[in-house]
């Protein structure tokens, strides 16, 4: 531009002096002149005249030259801001495309898809944002090509990519939301059929064989299992070729597994609802005298002061000299002398016996799943706190790094029961001769528990050094727990004992059916373990922990 205003002034100087010339032509002086500049004035005032002429059409054609560069070089600027902006929108959507490739269109849980839901969702956001400056983009490439700009083609190119790039991530996005949201509903609807076995066998657990003798409690009964049936029939009648068909899309081996595995506890629920309305109905049809049911017994029997306890008692050791952590688990061998003595007026008949073994079924089952979820507690909630860097600053240096002093292989048993345990025990609601087997087959995964009750006095003795501390209070008020940690560090020597009386309870009631050998088995084996337990007890007091 500056070269240019340079030429011009000089083309105009130029013209100037031309046009100053020429008319000095023009108006000679008379007396001045002689005859043979009178002749030669005419010739120079043609040539200056002709000099004139070709310096405007140079400088018309500079103009139109400079105009059209000037156009040019105009298009090219913007030309290179329009692919700049491309190229950074082009970019920031593939990169997008990246990360929501990397996110999962399904999930295994309803809290896993839910949270992909969320991130999908994070990623539709900034996909919008994208888009917008997508179309801003193609937006002013378009005007340009209203312009006639010289790069058309490439422009137009550039905005059908950029438009096909936005097409594809919206779609995308939009594709696994479909998928994510069809997955969420599959899970809910199998989490909703879940929790009607559960209330169906929580139903049947609580229903009070004594009042359910006579011919009004057996029709109430009755009514109870038809409102339930009634109430839960979109759950219970759940066909697994509809769900197949209606969730096929979305479905994945793992998913599969689970449609399964609802299918059986479904069709073992109903199962148990369709033998008891028949124990019901011979009940109103035969008059049977009144059936009673074992007082059903508190999950946690009343602590003794010492970590490791029986539900019957604690005994010390003999010796003169009182030994802190001699303990030792009794089992109720007499526990059936002290119960009530209520089986003399229990029928002898198979409906009543299956009645009974099924209430006894539903209890290790119900109480396994309480047991799990009491374990996964204190872990949470307790263990893991302790590697927490914000609760740092509220726990005891005497605590810090001995967790597994505190907790023991805590873990590994709730390893076992929550991923083998409790799935071999729910798989015997509808086959209640398989319970002997449950316990046999695992017999030397219980073994874990020897460990635990040997690690048990020296966890009860680091927990009576900081069972003041804040730390155990914080932890506590967020687990909203009413009681402490040691009454939860129990709860494993609670529990060995339980399965040994359980088991005597069922086997009462299997006298005559499959898998009562087994149970016999287990219950050995059961006890053998309790023995272990105590003797290895036994020696620690004697040879020390530390």
């Amino acid at each position: 531009s500056e070269m240019f205003c340079v030429v011009q002034e000089d083309i105009t100087a130029v013209t100037k002096e031309g046009n100053l010339l020429l008319s000095s032509f023009e108006e000679p002086d008379a007396g001045e002149c002689s005859q043979d500049q009178h002749c030669e004035r005419p010739g120079d005032w043609e040539t200056v005249n002709r000099l004139l002429g070709q310096l405007r059409e140079m400088e018309t054609a500079f103009d139109g030259f400079w105009e059209k560069h000037q156009l040019k070089m105009e298009q090219y600027l913007q030309l290179w801001k329009f692919e700049q902006s491309f190229q950074e929108v082009k970019n920031a959507i593939e990169f997008l495309m990246g990360q929501q490739a990397e996110l999962p269109d399904t999930g295994d849980s309803i809290p896993q898809v839910k949270q992909r839901l969320k991130d999908l969702g994070h990623f539709d956001g900034m996909a919008q944002d994208l888009i917008g400056k997508a179309q801003v983009v193609i937006l002013h490439g378009h005007q340009l090509a209203a312009n006639h700009h010289y790069a058309l083609n490439l422009i137009c190119q550039q905005c059908n990519e950029l438009r096909h790039h936005s097409d594809v991530l919206s779609d995308e996005i939009k594709r696994k939301q479909m998928r994510l949201q069809k997955t969420l509903d599959l899970h809910t609807r199998l989490q909703q059929a879940l929790q009607c076995c559960d209330e169906g066998a929580y139903l049947l657990a609580n229903q009070q064989m004594d009042k359910c003798q006579s011919k009004e409690g057996a029709q109430k009964a009755l009514q109870d299992i038809e409102r339930f049936l009634e109430s839960s029939s979109a759950y219970l009648n759940y066909d697994p070729q509809a769900l197949h068909y209606d969730f096929e899309s979305v479905l994945t081996s793992e998913l599969k597994c689970q449609i399964q595995s609802v299918q059986v506890k479904l069709e073992n629920v109903r199962s148990m609802f369709e033998n008891r309305q028949a124990c019901f109905k011979k009940l109103l049809d035969k008059h049977v005298r009144p059936v009673q049911l074992v007082a059903p017994r508190p999950e946690n029997p009343p602590r003794s002061k010492s970590p490791l306890f029986s539900p019957k008692h604690v005994t010390h050791s003999s010796s003169s000299h009182c030994i802190p952590f001699l303990f030792q688990i009794e089992v109720m061998h007499d526990y059936q002398e002290k119960r009530n003595s209520l089986q003399s007026f229990i029928s002898d008949s198979d409906d009543n016996l299956d009645i009974l073994k099924g209430h006894v079924i539903n209890e290790l089952i119900e109480t396994e799943r309480v047991y799990v979820e009491e374990l996964f507690t204190v872990l949470t909630g307790y263990r893991a706190e302790m590697d927490n860097p914000a609760m740092l600053i509220l726990m005891p240096p005497i605590l810090r790094n001995r967790k597994d002093v505190l907790f023991g292989n805590m873990p590994e048993i709730y390893d076992f029961h929550n991923k083998i345990f409790l799935h071999s025990l729910e798989s015997c609601l509808g086959a209640p001769e398989r319970v002997g087997f449950c316990f046999l087959d695992r017999r030397q995964d219980f073994q874990m528990y020897e460990k635990y009750c040997q690690n048990k006095p020296r966890s009860e003795s680091l927990w009576r050094q900081c069972s003041e501390s804040t730390f155990f209070q914080e932890c506590q008020r967020k687990l909203e727990h009413k009681l402490g940690l040691d009454s939860y560090l129990l709860k494993p020597v609670q529990r060995l004992t339980k399965y040994q009386l359980l088991l005597k309870e069922l086997l009462k009631y299997s006298t005559s059916c499959d898998g009562v050998q087994e149970l016999q088995e287990a219950l050995v084996a059961m006890l053998d373990l309790l023995k272990s337990v105590n003797d290895s007890m036994h020696q620690i007091s004697i040879t020390g922990y530390d």
